[in-house]
């Protein structure tokens, strides 16, 4: 199976044969097969000038490939001990680190053992020429035996019972000391009478021996002592608790005696029933818990409030005695919580109206009981009521009740003094004048400052004289009269033919007043009233009469037939219109301002041919001031004026 080259030969125009003699010769070198053992013979000749040479026989030996050498594998050794050179059966060896390739040493090699793990190495043989495969041989390095695998330290209070020592391990083995001695296969059990501290050994075997010990650390500890407590400790019954306390460490609370499980929190007593209940508190150090240490608490019965009159009243400025309750060892306070007692009871002050709580407590034993409250409630003269000072009548009016606001209330014409009276009194007010009223409120300490109330009745003024009436329009006029300090006036007015007047005014203090919504030509009256008050009746004068102007209905311009005229010209807010249409249809009005805007426009409805007249109201209201002009249109035909509104 090795790779063949051509046959070569040294001569001129060489031709090959398989056989001695005869045959067909190739000019080309043949190359021979290496599948199959054995032995084949070539021939070459040579030809010179036509002729050929005889030929020369060359014999091709195709030899077998040996197998590969014997050898043992793995091979084994403990981390650093001492190897020899590797061996292999077999002729003509070679050895390698590749499988393939790379150069062969006749050499057998010694593996290092330094280093833990597996190394592959390979080896051949040789015949007739022809290398064998190669062997493999696997060397491995193990580890030297390690120490068993312990739990240190191992820790037990003094007289617990201890277990025997445990290890994870092949074939251990126990020792009492770190080197020398004899192994026990038998794991030893700690002794725990004893506080301190012992050292244990172990090691295990294996294929590469024996391994360097463990050490397992036994630590006996001792048992503390209880905690440090205070006991017994006294509450009264429903008292404020707190936590207990224990002087020791990593404290454990408990409820009984022996047993349970323990808790970190101290407890709080509860206080809410009488007797007695005992608390259990231990201490631990170095994982040991001493014994318990008792505390008892007991909760005493707390004693009612003392008996006490829950309000007491004094009247300012009333000599106080101090206060009083029925009980045992009283103590006194201003809170209702807190502060500190007095064993002697207070006496209100009254110097100073309003309410004043104290409390009261009694002391059973080592128990307070609750504080009892005595109100002390010290009432002051009522004030003088509250009152309007000042009311004042027109003479002859009807006057009524003077009013207070205030309780029991006294009514009284003096300062002081003087019999009271429950019935509010009614001024009187015909005579014209000043007159003081008292009132005064009582409560249980009796009557308190009197309020004055000063009433004044005022004559009724004369009825005012010398009336006129000025700027008269076509439907306003200005009314006048004599003013009088002091006086308030109505002005009342009406249409000669009527029979109500119309009140325009009350409550005016001028002397003038202008009246506006009259009818154009009409004839009114008007009076004035005077009083002493905004409002009522007083003294009237005499009628005054007037006509407002009255307009001229004739239109003197008329075109085609219609006409229009409008008065007054300036307007004010009330105008009429009178218009002429010379036949039947509707009528329309158009307001226009000087910008020649359409700001009004309004209809008659149908008309037919004559005379009429339109009052324009609320068509002047929303104009402003200014210059207008005003065209009338019927069936096509229309005609207009100019105006001014101011």
């Amino acid at each position: 199976n090795a790779t063949a080259t051509p046959l070569t030969a040294t001569g001129t125009n060489l031709l090959w044969y398989t056989t001695a003699t005869g045959g067909t010769g190739s000019a080309t070198a043949p190359t021979p097969v290496t599948t199959a053992v054995g032995s084949t013979t070539f021939y070459v000749s040579q030809t010179n000038n036509g002729c050929e040479s005889p030929r020369a026989a060359i014999v091709v030996n195709i030899n077998a490939i040996p197998a590969a050498p014997t050898a043992a594998s793995p091979v084994t050794y403990c981390q650093n001990a001492t190897a020899t050179p590797l061996t292999a059966t077999g002729t003509n060896l070679l050895w390698y680190t590749v499988a393939t390739g790379g150069t062969g040493s006749n050499t057998a090699p010694t593996p290092l053992t330094t280093t833990i793990g597996s190394t592959n190495f390979y080896v051949s043989q040789s015949a007739n020429g022809c290398e064998s495969p190669r062997t493999l041989i696997t060397v491995t390095i193990t580890a030297t035996t390690a120490a068993p695998t312990v739990t240190s330290p191992v820790n037990y209070c003094q007289n617990a019972t201890a277990t025997a020592l445990t290890a994870t391990g092949t074939n251990l083995l126990w020792y009492t000391s770190v080197t020398g001695g004899t192994g026990s296969t038998t794991a030893p059990t700690p002794s725990t009478t004893t506080a301190g501290t012992t050292i244990f050994y172990v090691s295990q075997t294996q294929s590469c021996g024996e391994s360097p010990r463990a050490a397992i650390t036994v630590n006996v500890n001792a048992i503390p002592v209880a905690p440090t407590v205070s006991s017994l400790i006294n509450y009264c019954q429903n008292a404020t608790a707190t936590a207990l306390t224990a002087t020791g460490n990593n404290l454990l609370w408990y409820t009984v005696a022996t047993g349970g499980t323990g808790s970190a929190t101290a407890p709080t007593p509860s206080t809410t029933t009488v007797g007695t209940t005992t608390f259990y508190v231990s201490q631990s150090s170095n994982g040991c818990e001493s014994p318990r240490a008792a505390i008892v608490v007991n909760v005493n019965v707390t004693p009612a409030a003392p008996t006490v009159i829950g309000t007491v009243n004094y009247c300012q400025n009333i000599t106080a005695t101090p206060l009083v309750a029925t009980g045992s060892n009283l103590l006194w306070y201003t809170v209702a919580t807190g502060g500190t007692g007095s064993t002697t009871a207070p006496t209100p002050t009254t110097t100073t109206a309003g309410t004043a709580t104290f409390y009261v407590s009694q002391t059973q034993g080592t128990c307070e009981s609750p504080r009892a409250a005595i109100t002390v409630t010290v009432t002051a003269l009522p004030a003088a009521p509250v009152v309007v000072p000042a009311i004042t009548y027109c003479q002859n009016v009807t006057a009524t009740a003077l009013t207070a606001t205030g309780t029991n209330l006294m009514w009284y014409t003096t300062p002081a003094a003087g019999t009271g009276s429950s019935i509010a009194p009614v001024p009187n007010t015909t005579v014209a004048g000043t007159f003081n009223f008292y009132v005064a409120q009582a409560n249980s300490c009796g009557e308190g400052a009197r309020a004055n109330i000063q009433v004044t009745v005022t004559a009724t003024p004369a009825a005012p004289v010398t009336l006129s009436t000025t700027a008269i329009t076509l439907n306003s006029a200005t009314l006048n009269w004599n003013a009088q300090s002091g006086s308030f006036f109505t002005v009342e007015y009406k249409l000669a033919s009527a029979t109500t007047w119309i009140v325009a005014a009350t409550g005016l203090q001028t002397n003038t007043y202008n009246l506006s919504g009259l009818a154009i030509g009409g004839t009114y009256q008007w009076r004035i009233t005077a009083n002493c008050v905004a409002t009522g009746t007083g003294n009237i004068s005499a009628v005054q009469t007037f006509t407002t102007e009255s307009r001229n209905n004739r239109i003197a311009i008329i075109k085609d037939g219609i006409g229009l005229k409008i008065s007054p010209n300036p307007v004010s807010t009330t105008a009429i219109i009178d218009y002429i249409v010379p036949g039947s249809g509707e009528v329309t009005f158009n307001i226009i301002d000087q910008n020649g805007s359409s700001v009004k426009v309004f209809s008659e409805g149908i008309r037919t041919a004559g005379q009429y007249q339109r009052i324009l109201l609320s068509e002047l209201k929303s104009l402003l001031s200014g210059g207008y002009f005003i065209r009338i249109e019927q069936s096509g035909k229309s005609t207009g004026i100019n105006f001014i509104k101011f």
